[in-house]
């Protein structure tokens, strides 16, 4: 499957979707103007007896009391919705859950995208049992983190070695120009969410976003370390190694870096950022 193909289609139907509606908006007799609420690492609250268009929280839970015009999208949180709350159109929680209250009202559908709740589990445990555990917990996630890693470098190496070696050839020949792509795709990313929320079918192709970029940062992220590996073994003259044995060196001198404060975020940010850009310029892989 052609992934850059897949991915101009679903912008085309975004906007083919959003253009006529938006227009529409425009040609319609002027109405009462609501405003869209939008919370990125905070809750969204709507009290009873207000009026809203939308609702969105980015990193936080949404708690639904007045009357929400279109959808309600809580990403990374819960979404709560009070007797007295009515939301027009769709209700979605991604990595999270959506409690309906006795009384409230949901014009469209109520969706929940969960995720894997033994990170949740250590996350609430955690927050009992203090910081002692909250230290030891961290060391477990971070070695979940590594093992996890090392199984999808491990699994891509094996599996699709041909889109693992074009799209590392993109970064090493083109490290700049994969960064900048990478960091316009990602500031893209909200936008196109917002954009997509418009349209009839946008909560489909809001997952199908997610999916693209995932397989983007997958795909780049083990072609980086590939990279990193190649050239830490050429530093000890070991050249011509397997492209796995490459990809766990990589990932193991990533791993150490990342224990750095600051120095390890930002690595981490440059390397996942080209790493999604260097998959667009080598059409995932498929050169």
């Amino acid at each position: 499957m052609n992934l850059k193909r897949l991915f101009i289609v679903l912008m085309l139907m975004t906007f083919a979707l959003t253009v006529p509606a938006l227009a529409r908006r425009m040609s319609a007799d002027p109405a009462p103007s609501y405003p869209d609420i939008v919370k990125i690492g905070s809750n969204a609250n709507i009290s009873d007896g207000t009026i809203v268009n939308s609702v969105v929280a980015v990193g936080g839970s949404a708690g639904i009391a007045g009357e929400v015009n279109e959808d309600v999208v809580s990403i990374g949180g819960n979404v709560l919705l009070k007797p007295s709350a009515n939301v027009h159109r769709n209700v979605v929680s991604i990595g999270g859950i959506v409690r309906r209250e006795s009384g409230a009202r949901v014009g469209g559908e109520i969706q929940e995208v969960a995720v894997p709740q033994s990170v949740t589990a250590v996350t609430v445990l955690g927050s009992k049992m203090g910081p002692s555990f909250m230290f030891i917990a961290s060391i477990f996630l971070g070695l979940v983190s590594f093992i996890g890693l090392l199984a999808i470098g491990v699994f891509a190496g094996l599996v699709f070695p041909k889109r693992i070696g074009w799209t590392s050839v993109s970064i090493e020949n083109h490290p700049v120009k994969s960064f900048l792509w990478g960091l316009l795709w990602l500031v893209l990313a909200l936008p196109i969410t917002f954009l997509l929320l418009f349209s009839v079918i946008g909560i489909p192709l809001i997952l199908a976003q997610f999916v693209v970029y995932g397989l983007a940062l997958a795909l780049g992220y083990v072609s980086v370390n590939q990279v990193i590996g190649k050239k830490l073994l050429g530093a000890f003259k070991r050249y011509n190694q397997p492209m796995v044995t490459e990809i766990i060196w990589g990932i193991v001198l990533l791993t150490l870096i990342n224990l750095v404060p600051v120095l390890g975020s930002l690595v981490s940010f440059v390397v996942c950022t080209m790493g999604i850009g260097a998959a667009w310029l080598s059409r995932f892989g498929d050169m």
